[in-house]
């Protein structure tokens, strides 16, 4: 009876073995002796990279059989395998593993990445993972650590000098404000020019705010959308230069992409990191001023006598020591099927400004999971930011305290005006202190207008997302995504009783904006990989999305009536209030597809096309866009069997795509905006013929590695032209209509981008990375307004050159010929022969504000970004060097500041006896009243070299090992860090890559801007 019953038995684990063989997908068949083989046990795990992120479709085989499985998601797998057998590990980009199973039945497997080109691997357009090897475009990638090393609570001004073929400018608002990022030159004539921003494969909402574009405005600007993200929460930034490697974002795409990666959680142990990094800020560049000559009595300039001592008065002293203080916390856990990262990050910073504060606070979860034996994954996730500014100043005359400060007469002691309020028995309670009056600059004591005049905004913004895909075979899937973005902004501007009467009445005023963005994003996407034969192989991704955008903004403010400083809408003027309201609601919806055929692993071809339905193209002839790219690669080493020590990898590519910008909103439909409760009678003739702005594209490069890839070079040529640029010119009265749109222009861009790098050691110990980009662009405007005439109304119109706005002084203009960018200014008085004309009589030059010349343009010829980081134990070195090489700015300050006799070129002309014109001595005191007169002086004379060299950056890490604290702590790191420590060359009386504008006009202007903060700080993080 026991035989039986253990034959019985021994046949239902051969059935049960047959039938597991047949079913599971991952079998083998057995080809050795079947009385030798043991029963395989199944073996699950994880598959990470060095930073625990996991790796999804990585390939998992039993040495020496044909069974095998790949990752799913948060890098999970299963598989058959015996104690006695080897699982061979692989995923493009990373170094081939292989590890013994023994008796474990989980796994946890650890893939270093490869730095050769072969094997690394980017993230593109759509969050799509493609191999550099088989890239037809350029496409630059930052990991995470690199954004981290010095932080700035704008995580894009850490790119400057890192990538290459990107001009990126910080805001003058100081911490916490907008950048300007420019990817190969300037394209269009009226629309936007900067990047767009996508994280995790979705576009973010233009949260762009309006910008100084004048000599007044500049107080109370905020930060941009991108400037709420987390920097710890970045995997990865990928930065898409050209046209072909956007094309995908469609009429999103003209201007280039930052695609950013956001953390996921990793399987296995639970991992904590707690992170510091507290910076210390203070003036970078600042004007020169004097202190040797004084000023006469009851007189604002300091044109007086030489001082007996030299005055203690320095204007730096107003500026305070700025900080920010950044704190992390993130956690990172999960099993094989279920993974979760949670963050939460705060920024308490004040600016060297007194009362200019920022503090944010980030929250952020994602969860990935797997179910149905990994077929189907969810990504789910939300992030919130909460940000209060307060006090943020670009610029300008209006509330800059800054003007009073510089100027502030040297004869005087500015203690007397720090106590910047006096009880006014009068009014009963305290009012601004300040006898100098506005001297026609709206000045007031700079005191008060920080302590009493509050611009404040507060943020809350919510990201929530999710992803499901279905795995339907193994190299077939769906994808479905989608994202609600959703921004609100109230916006309060409180002016205290006996702010100047320009601004508020005695007893004061108060205006409030709420501003609300909403988008909402989703798309699906059908992806095919698949080796079609020996040779072929097929890479393919179609899909549709659709982005949903509404926009809504509610203001409502005035002059306070009855009771001084209550700042209630119950207590403004209802009769003289001011109330805009303001909405609109976008739409586009687009399919797409995008396709790579490789050769052998040798050469490759790319296409893809997308068609955009965009809402403002309703009522127009063009019902969508579409937008081709198509390019060619090939691996010459590979065709040519190249196998040199010296030479590692030749690769050569090319591409063409058209992209471009939507036109812009309401254009084909008349309006009639209500001003004052009446409507506007006349408006623009409805642009029913009107056609997109197009964008068309070539780049060729070369990657090139050396020395078994320790040296590597990629160097790309591009060449672009934008057509149907959109004009507004005015109608005649007597046509029925104010203006009219149409299609015209034509501007060229074309230039090199390069990056070079270093990857090895030295004298075997010392580890050495090291990476100089290059960035070359030149721009031209081919074509304006040609001669056009409107078939509605029979007018003519023509334009070979356009003023985009100025100060009175400098301008910027677009002339048939010239560049985007280009800064014409006015001069003083010649002659016949080219002299200066001076007065006979008053000894003193004569301004011509009436005549322009072209002083240069403001952006630069070159851009070179020069970084290293060296480690040794546990001991980690980095810095960065920035160089922008060519271009002009004008001071403006500078000028006004010779005006008022404050700046050192005025002492040392008085010390000299007067400035020398025509080869004779004038007098200084008129000579300046003329050049640093009206409201923006002689911009000729003030015109300076924006030529730039600066460390950027600089870090000293040492990292504790884990056994000092037996293994209990993973790590901990100590970290002294900097920005903009030191300038090595720079003529110009302010930072040339400070900006008031991050948009394309009003550039290379100082108008008092806040000077650009050098910070000085240290760091810490604890891994457990």
């Amino acid at each position: 009876m026991k035989m039986i019953v253990l034959l019985l038995a021994m046949g239902t684990l051969n059935m049960g073995v047959g039938v597991h063989a047949a079913t599971n997908p991952t079998h083998e068949t057995w080809k050795g002796n079947p009385h030798q083989r043991r029963i395989p046990a199944r073996i699950g795990g994880t598959v990470a990279n060095g930073e625990g992120q996991p790796l999804e479709g990585a390939t998992i085989q039993v040495k020496g059989t044909n069974r095998s499985t790949t990752s799913g998601s948060g890098g999970v797998f299963s598989i058959d395998a015996e104690p006695a057998q080897v699982l061979v590990v692989s995923y493009v980009g990373y170094t081939t593993r292989e590890e013994p199973v023994g008796n474990r039945t989980e796994l946890r497997i650890v893939l270093s990445l490869q730095v050769g080109e072969a094997e690394q691997v980017v993230v593109t357009a759509l969050g799509i993972a493609r191999r550099s090897k088989a890239l037809t475009y350029n496409v630059q990638e930052l990991k995470g650590e690199e954004v981290n090393r010095v932080k700035d609570a704008n995580f894009v001004n850490s790119l400057a000098g890192k990538v290459a073929g990107v001009t990126i400018n910080s805001s003058s608002s100081g911490i916490g404000g907008s950048s300007r990022v420019v990817m190969r030159g300037a394209k269009s004539l009226f629309g936007n020019n900067n990047a767009l921003y996508v994280v995790d494969g979705v576009p973010l909402p233009n949260l762009n705010t309006t910008q100084p574009s004048d000599v007044f405005q500049g107080a109370g600007v905020t930060g941009d959308g991108i400037s709420n993200i987390n920097p710890e929460d970045i995997a990865s930034v990928s930065v898409l230069t050209g046209p072909a490697a956007a094309a995908l974002y469609g009429s999103q795409a003209a201007n280039g992409v930052v695609l950013v990666t956001t953390k996921k959680g990793a399987a296995g142990k639970l991992s904590l990191n707690v992170t510091n990094q507290t910076s210390f800020f203070s003036p970078f560049v600042m004007p020169q001023f004097q202190n040797t000559y004084g000023s006469d009595p009851q007189s604002y300039s300091s044109w007086g006598a030489k001082l007996d001592q030299p005055s203690s008065y320095d204007p730096k002293d107003f500026f305070q020591t700025g900080t920010n203080t950044t704190n992390t916390i993130s956690l990172s856990t999960g099993t094989n099927n279920n993974q979760t990262y949670l963050s939460a990050g705060a920024v308490n910073a004040k600016g060297i400004i007194p009362n200019n504060k920022l503090t944010r606070y980030n929250f952020s979860v994602r969860n990935t999971s797997s179910f149905l034996d990994d077929k189907i994954s969810l990504d789910l996730g939300l992030i919130y930011v909460n940000a209060t500014e307060q006090n943020m100043l670009a610029q300008g005359q209006y509330f800059n305290p800054l003007i009073p400060v510089y100027l502030f007469p040297r004869g005087d002691d500015i203690e007397r005006y720090k106590l910047y309020e006096r009880y006014n028995v009068a009014r009963n309670f305290k009012t601004q202190f300040w006898p100098f009056g506005d001297q026609g600059f709206q000045m007031q004591n700079p005191y008060w207008i920080t302590n009493r005049d509050i611009f404040e905004n507060k943020k809350d913004r919510y990201l929530v997302s999710s992803a499901v895909k279905y795995a339907i075979t193994d190299w077939l899937n769906i994808t479905g995504r989608a994202r609600l973005d959703k921004n609100s902004t109230v916006g309060e501007k409180r002016y205290a009783a006996s702010t100047s009467g320009l601004f508020a009445s005695a007893a004061g005023a108060y205006y409030k904006t709420i501003t609300t963005t909403s988008q909402l994003y989703s798309d699906v996407l059908l992806t095919a990989s698949k080796n079609i034969n020996q040779d072929l192989s097929l890479n393919a991704t179609v899909g549709a999305s659709i982005l949903d955008t509404k926009y809504n903004l509610d203001s409502y403010g005035g002059n306070l009536l009855s009771v001084p400083n209550l700042f209630s809408f119950a207590n403004v003027n209802s009769a003289l209030a001011t109330a805009t309201q303001d909405a609109y609601h976008d739409q586009t919806q687009a399919v797409f597809a995008t396709a790579q055929l490789g050769y052998r692993n040798m050469i490759f071809l790319d296409a893809t096309g997308r068609s955009d339905w965009s809402s403002a193209l309703v009522n127009t002839t063009a019902k969508s866009i579409f937008y081709p790219s198509i390019g060619l690669s090939g691996v010459v080493s590979d065709l040519l069997k190249l196998r040199s020590p010296v030479l590692s990898f030749v690769k050569v590519r090319g591409s063409y795509s058209e992209v471009g910008n939507a036109p812009q909103r309401f254009v084909s439909i008349a309006t009639y905006p209500i001003i004052g409760g009446f409507p506007v009678t006349s408006s623009y003739l409805p642009a029913t013929s009107l056609q997109p702005e197009r964008t068309k594209s070539y780049e060729a490069g070369i990657n090139l590695r050396f020395l078994r890839n320790k040296i590597n070079l990629d160097v790309t040529a591009y060449k672009s032209s934008t057509f149907n640029q959109l004009f507004n010119p005015a109608l005649a009265p007597s046509t029925g209509y104010s203006s009219f749109y149409v299609n015209a222009g034509q501007v060229d861009n074309k230039g090199i981008e390069a990056a070079l790098g270093f990857n090895g050691k030295i004298a075997g110990i010392l580890d050495w990375n090291s990476g100089l980009t290059f960035t070359l662009n030149r721009n031209k405007i081919i074509q304006l307004l040609s001669s056009y005439t409107d078939k509605n109304t029979l007018q003519t119109v023509s334009a070979d050159s356009l003023s985009m706005g100025g100060t009175g002084s400098y301008m910027m203009a677009l002339v048939k010929g010239g560049s985007i960018g280009d800064i014409y200014v006015t001069s003083l008085k010649t002659d016949e022969h080219g002299l200066i004309n001076v007065g006979l009589q008053t000894q003193t030059v004569i301004a011509d504000p009436n005549t322009y010349i072209k002083a240069g343009n403001s952006n630069p010829r070159y851009n070179i970004g020069f970084r290293n980081a060296f480690s040794w134990n546990n001991f980690g070195l980095a810095f960065l060097l920035n160089a922008r090489i060519g271009g002009v700015g004008v001071s403006v300050t500078q000028a006004i500041m010779d005006r008022f006799g404050v700046s050192a070129t005025t002492a040392q002309a008085r010390d000299a006896g007067g400035v020398i014109v025509n080869g004779y001595k004038i007098p200084s005191d008129s000579y300046y009243a003329v050049t640093g007169g009206g409201v923006a002086g002689v911009g000729s004379l003030y015109t300076y070299s924006a030529t730039n060299v600066r460390l950027g950056e600089a870090s000293l890490s040492y990292t504790f090992p884990a056994s000092l604290f037996q293994d209990k702590i993973k790590s901990i790191s100590l970290s002294a860090i900097g920005r903009n420590l030191f300038m090595f060359y720079n003529k110009a009386p302010f930072d040339p890559e400070s900006t008031a504008n991050t948009g394309t006009y009003y550039q290379g202007i100082d108008y008092f801007m806040q000077p650009s903060l050098r910070s000085i700080g240290f760091g810490a993080s604890v891994q457990f």
